[in-house]
């Protein structure tokens, strides 16, 4: 699934709560949430007060008017027909009576499942773009492509809003890349994702005077790093329903959290350099996303720090990765610097210099609205030659020429 389920239960009946509880968490993707049919929750156990039905339907009514994609469940120990009739004319979906039985729950959850399931590829074809960069390794320039990245969107964007997202859990910085004061940011909104609303997550994001919407990590790299299982899954789900481009910056370490930014992500794009130590961290980090199987053209790598004398060391890595190159960041170390010092991206300071207009204009055929990341026509018709780099791989047992990558 796309995201965690989130279950509300009121219901006064112990017994009832407990079963369906224990039965709704020893499924995946499902969480309990603290809250009872507010805007949070997507299903909601509701029992029926049996002396004053109609008071309960009335409530029914509320939540469904105020939020229309809850599901309600009504639990109840008699089945008056007449009853029955009632609750589902107000929008009950399922009615489960007491005592609540293994046998007559999860039949309703795979119903219920299969309704979500089609709502979220509805809404899923309606809510934002996300891109997910990660490095190869560390000093790759991760955060830096993020970020102007993200910004180049907004920019062209304009009136669109624009999210970047810093996951690097072992120490972020994209609020010094911003000149912007963090806020605790997805370390807080972690704590406790059941009572998570567009609303909490709104108040966490710090505005950049472009429009542009950061959403620091929170950690400074000193702590431990404790995510619960789907938190991550569950925040990015609320962004992109609020933004219609969101840029992840997923730093370069696979831990769950960013695992399930990728899984959700509709492109992931890898920051390289041509250097030995990262083309073979690369070729690594590629094996690993092939054994995810996600879709074609839904991975790419690009060049960070290119510079025009490395030709012949890019056409033996596109020979060794499989695959062409996505994008070459020209090499402006200088300036990529100094934007970072000052707090200003790349495309608002330094703009007419190569690697701003990069930036301005490169990122346009690197994330499309086809969801497949472009390649720049470098890699086709490579030749296999006996070279250092090959020689090095070979004796790693990392060959050169390997299969197409499809992720």
């Amino acid at each position: 699934m796309a995201r965690l389920i989130a279950v509300s239960i009121n219901c006064r009946n112990e017994a009832a709560r407990q079963t369906f509880e224990e039965i709704v968490s020893r499924r995946r993707d499902y969480l309990v949430t603290k809250g009872q049919g507010t805007g949070a929750a997507d299903m909601l156990l509701l029992e029926l007060d049996e002396f004053r039905p109609q008071q309960t339907f009335g409530h029914i009514r509320e939540l469904l008017g105020a939020s229309p994609d809850l599901e309600v469940f009504l639990t109840a120990s008699r089945t008056d027909p007449q009853v029955l009739l009632d609750a589902f004319r107000v929008g009950v979906k399922e009615f489960l009576p007491q005592p609540l039985t293994r046998q007559e729950v999860e039949p309703a959850l795979v119903r219920f499942e299969e309704r979500f399931n089609g709502r979220m590829l509805a809404t899923e074809r309606q809510s934002g773009r996300v891109v997910s960069v990660i490095g190869a390794r560390g000093g790759m320039g991760a955060s830096t492509v993020a970020t102007n990245l993200a910004m180049s969107i907004q920019q062209v964007s304009r009136q669109e809003p624009v999210a970047l997202v810093d996951l690097d859990l072992h120490g972020g910085d994209l609020g010094l890349f911003l000149d912007l004061r963090p806020s605790q940011g997805l370390k807080h909104l972690s704590k406790d994702i059941s009572r998570l609303d567009e609303t909490i997550v709104r108040s966490s994001l710090a505005k950049h005077s472009s429009g542009l919407h950061l959403l620091s990590s929170g950690y400074e790299g000193f702590e431990e790093v404790a995510q619960a299982p789907g938190s991550t899954m569950r925040v990015l789900g609320l962004l992109r329903s609020m933004h219609q481009h969101m840029v992840i910056d997923c730093g370069h370490v696979l831990d769950p959290a960013v695992k399930e930014s990728l899984d959700c992500s509709d492109q992931i794009i890898v920051v390289m350099t041509l250097s030995l130590p990262a083309i073979r961290r690369t070729k690594r980090l590629l094996d690993v996303l092939r054994m995810a199987v996600y879709p074609s053209g839904k991975v790419g790598v690009v060049v960070n720090r290119y510079s025009n004398d490395q030709k012949d060391l890019l056409t033996e890595t596109e020979s060794l990765l499989g695959l062409p190159m996505a994008g070459l960041i020209p090499n402006d170390y200088g300036t990529a610097s100094e934007a970072i010092n000052h707090g200003k991206p790349l495309t608002i300071m330094a703009s007419k210099t190569s690697i701003g207009q990069w930036y301005l204009r490169g990122t346009g055929p690197l994330i499309d609205d086809k969801g497949s990341v472009g390649g720049n026509g470098h890699g086709k018709g490579v030749e296999k030659k006996s070279s250092f780099i090959g020689r090095c791989f070979s004796t790693l047992g990392l060959e050169t020429g390997s299969k197409p990558f499809v992720a």
